[in-house]
C-alpha cells in the first residue's frame, strides 16, 4: 500500500465513525466562521471585491481550507489518541498550533485582548499592538501558506500513524 492510500484509508476510517464525522462537521463550520471573521479585517482581504461574508475570493478560500484542514487534523488526532495510536503526536499538535497562531495574530483583536487581560493600559495597548502585529501583517500570505502546509503535514503524519497501527485497507 502506498503512503497516499494509507492516509486516505485512515481518513475514511476516522470519518466512517458518526461521532468523528459530526465532530469534523461542527469543527469545520466553527473554524470556517472564526477564520472568516478574523480574515475579514486582514490585509489580504483589502484590495479585491468581496464575494461572500465580507471576504474576497482568496480570504474565502483560505477560510474554507484552514477550517477544513484544521478540523480534519483535530478529528484524526482525537481518533488516534483515543485508540492509543498517539506516538509522535507532539509533531501533529505542533503543526496544529503553528497553523492557528499566525492567522490569529495579524490585524485582529487577539493581541489587544491579550494585552488588556494582562492589565496593559490603553496607550500601552495602542503602542504595542502595531509593533507586535506588523510583522504578521507584512508576511501574512506566506504565513498562511505555511499554516496550510503544516496542517497537511499533520494530516499526513496522523493518517500514516493510524493506517500503520490499524492496517487500514488490508
Amino acid at each position: 500500500m502506498n503512503r497516499g492510500n494509507g492516509v486516505l484509508s485512515a481518513l475514511r476510517l476516522v470519518l466512517s465513525s458518526k461521532i468523528y464525522l459530526m465532530a469534523f462537521i461542527a469543527m469545520a463550520a466553527a473554524f470556517f466562521l472564526a477564520y472568516s471573521y478574523l480574515l475579514a479585517s486582514s490585509s489580504i482581504n483589502l484590495a479585491q471585491p468581496k464575494v461572500a461574508l465580507n471576504l474576497n475570493f482568496y480570504s474565502l478560500i483560505v477560510s474554507i481550507l484552514i477550517g477544513t484542514l484544521l478540523s480534519l487534523s483535530v478529528a484524526m488526532n482525537a481518533f488516534a489518541f483515543k485508540n492509543a495510536y498517539a506516538s509522535g503526536s507532539k509533531l501533529s499538535f505542533g503543526a496544529i498550533l503553528a497553523a492557528i497562531i499566525p492567522g490569529s495574530l495579524c490585524c485582529t483583536f487577539v493581541v489587544p485582548a491579550i494585552l488588556a487581560a494582562l492589565g496593559a493600559s490603553t496607550p500601552t495597548i495602542i503602542g504595542i499592538t502595531g509593533v507586535l502585529q506588523g510583522p504578521f501583517a507584512t508576511y501574512e500570505a506566506p504565513l498562511i501558506a505555511i499554516s496550510i502546509g503544516l496542517l497537511l503535514i499533520s494530516i499526513i503524519l496522523t493518517g500514516r500513524r493510524i493506517s500503520k497501527c490499524c492496517r487500514v485497507g488490508k
